[in-house]
């Protein structure tokens, strides 16, 4: 990206599209002309794209594209998972008229942005020892669950993507083999993704009910999260507490099958809400608790990004290192 040049950066996911116009000042990435649509509202990336571009001032001129979508992306196309929309990446750029267009997953590009935020927007979790020639793990839920890493390259980082939301859920005690078994009933397959996201909040909420045999008493994610936080309902402190335990699990997971000895940094759209119960959960217990295993993630720092919107930011650094 050139000092005057400017590039159109999104952040398209299952509930809404980000988008902004990216440029550089010195070694700055600076956005400008920010606007958010809700992506369920359009019936492509293409619709929701145009919708963007006519907010824009007529004289400004896009040198190119760099669009960061959840779901698998390769080098020819991409599938936005919750959507289903495919992208084919050359018809999207002859569409768009565009000299350059680059595509990548959502949480890869919000991965690339992690090195780039202040130390006063991350929180730890827990202590630790990074390795620093190790991979660094990016992961947390949203509308989804978003699961990316780091990969050393000299002094810097490159990100690359997973679909490890989609593995299969493990239960690593009696009432969770009993939620699985539930979620299995309603759900079929069981993914981490069931149970760890806003709308896997309800699933695990629902599943917890049903095996204590209680009425429900929410149905939205916001509702049941607010009554854990405030303490006022017992079976909701219980679903986020098994929320907490259980990412944890997935983390400590992750770690082996990545070797992520530098670390772990927790983003997505919910955990900074929920900070302090965190913090106190037994998060790390059910990372660290692997059995003969266990030694191995006893060093590893967990943090928590307390920016959930960077990855507008994150294509943009992945336009200047790849266009």
């Amino acid at each position: 990206m050139k000092q005057k040049q400017f590039i159109l950066v999104a952040d398209v996911g299952g509930t809404n599209g980000r988008f902004a116009v990216a440029g550089r000042h010195g070694n700055d990435i600076v956005l400008s002309h920010q606007a958010t649509l809700p992506s369920s509202g359009a019936d492509s990336l293409l619709t929701l794209i145009r919708e963007y571009l006519g907010r824009l001032p007529l004289e400004l001129s896009l040198s190119g594209a760099c669009l960061a979508v959840a779901g698998p992306v390769n080098e020819q196309r991409a599938r936005l998972t919750n959507l289903g929309w495919e992208v084919v990446i050359a018809e999207m750029q002859a569409e768009l008229e565009l000299p350059k267009l680059l595509l990548l997953n959502d949480f890869a590009a919000y991965a690339n942005s992690i090195p780039l935020l202040a130390e006063a927007d991350i929180q730890q979790i827990k202590p630790g020892v990074a390795q620093a020639s190790a991979p660094v793990l990016v992961l947390g839920p949203g509308t989804g669950f978003g699961i990316s890493s780091l990969q050393p390259q000299g002094n810097s980082y490159k990100p690359v993507a997973c679909e490890g939301g989609h593995m299969a859920l493990a239960a690593c005690n009696e009432l969770q083999e009993a939620i699985v078994r539930e979620l299995r009933s309603v759900h079929g397959f069981v993914s981490v993704e069931t149970i760890l996201c806003g709308p896997g909040l309800v699933n695990l909420y629902r599943a917890l009910t049903a095996v204590k045999d209680e009425p429900p008493a929410f149905d939205h994610a916001a509702d049941i999260c607010s009554a854990a936080l405030n303490g006022t309902d017992a079976l909701a402190v219980e679903t986020l507490s098994l929320f907490c335990r259980w990412l944890g699990q997935t983390v400590g997971d992750m770690v082996f099958a990545h070797g992520a000895l530098g670390g772990v940094v927790l983003g997505g759209g919910i955990l900074p809400r929920m900070l302090d119960f965190l913090k106190a959960s037994e998060f790390v217990a059910g990372m660290q608790e692997k059995g003969r295993m266990s030694a191995y993630l006893k060093d590893v720092p967990v943090s928590l990004a307390m920016k959930s919107d960077t990855a507008l930011t994150g294509a943009a650094a992945w336009w200047c290192h790849n266009a």
